[in-house]
């Protein structure tokens, strides 16, 4: 018995460091299953209405998906890549007088010169905005894997469910088959209205950038459309850049941008969100940050990522295996006595439960 919990322990010990150490593989391939669930959930009602194989219609979404990301590249890849260039060489300058301005303006003058030297703090403000923006860097290197990931998982999803259901003790394999049916429902539920609210959030700031000629208009849009997946901190970083960029004409335009960004994020949050995804487990608000500032500790930029998701899938199943304990517990007939009282086989056979 105690060779038992040693080596139970031992087990435990030996896959916390796995996962720790392989933190960002695991995430990656978490990655991966998040795109097969977009191409299983677009897919899987194309085939029911047409009648064609949803093999063939995750193939053909595939193909769409290449060509388009080609194209993209030739006609927007040169464009994209002087935009970013350009973007990188002009924050850290714009950085620089923005602070300027704001040392000398009279009310700044007024408070008095502030301690120590200035010339670091510009320096950290546009390394730690150069560190958030890069921060997608991560997951757009892992893009092969993610794809590939993702197309296997969308073409045969079921092996993956039978892998998992293989290693699962039999008298538990249908509360995790029901539990893993349940997080997958909510999350791609959340999934495709991220992607909706990405898209709505992209093509707006596009406009509306275009609209009050903010420079760089087209790759702070793609970039505002991307940190959209991330929730509420990708809507703060994202506004970062636009808002600089926009004092290089005026602070009235600054302010127009940002009040282009509260309002576009204010619809996303509580009107498409809502909508697309009230069907899903719904996450508080300060319980969304909290994972995000702890897995953003552990595991870096990746980690901010796909910190939503995760919590997503952990709080549905959690509720699902919670939900088929209490069915269970409740559908059991206990056997009772002449007194009244039940007996202690029915203890037992709830236990056996």
């Amino acid at each position: 018995m105690k060779m038992r919990r040693v080596l139970a322990t031992i087990g435990v010990i030996i896959a916390i460091a796995f996962v720790v150490v392989a933190a960002k593989l695991l995430l990656v391939l978490f990655g991966g299953l998040l795109f097969a669930l977009v191409l299983h959930g677009i897919a899987t009602p194309l085939a029911k209405k047409t009648g064609i194989p949803r093999g063939a219609w995750v193939g053909a979404l595939v193909v769409i998906l290449l060509a388009s990301t080609v194209v993209g590249i030739v006609l927007a890849g040169p464009t994209l890549r002087e935009q970013t260039s350009e973007l990188a060489k002009r924050i850290p300058q714009l950085v620089h007088d923005i602070m300027t301005r704001v040392r000398e303006h009279p009310v700044s003058q007024a408070l008095g010169p502030p301690p120590g030297n200035n010339g670091p703090d510009t320096q950290t403000v546009a390394a730690g905005t150069f560190a958030a923006i890069g921060g997608t860097l991560d997951v757009l290197g892992a893009c092969v894997v993610v794809f590939f990931v993702g197309f296997y998982g969308a073409l045969r999803p079921q092996d993956y469910v039978r892998a998992v259901l293989t290693v699962t003790p039999r008298c538990h394999r249908l509360r995790v088959r029901r539990a893993m049916h349940h997080a997958t429902h909510d999350l791609t539920r959340w999934l495709l209205g991220r992607l909706v609210a990405m898209l709505f959030v992209g093509v707006t700031c596009a406009i509306a950038f275009s609209v009050l000629k903010v420079p760089l208009a087209l790759t702070l849009a793609i970039l505002a459309g991307l940190l959209t997946f991330v929730e509420y901190v990708g809507a703060i970083i994202s506004a970062i850049p636009p808002v600089l960029l926009a004092f290089t004409r005026s602070p009235t335009v600054a302010l127009a941008v940002l009040i282009v960004f509260t309002v576009l994020h204010v619809i996303e949050g509580y009107v498409l969100t809502p909508l697309l995804a009230r069907a899903s487990v719904r996450l508080p608000p300060a319980f969304t940050l909290a994972g995000q500032v702890v897995f953003a500790t552990l595991v870096g930029p990746l980690g901010l990522t796909f910190s939503t998701p995760l919590l997503v899938v952990g709080v549905s199943a959690f509720q699902a295996l919670r939900g088929e304990r209490r069915r269970s517990t409740k559908h059991v007939r206990v056997p009772r006595e002449q007194g009244g009282r039940p007996r202690a086989l029915g203890a037992v056979a709830v236990a056996k439960r």
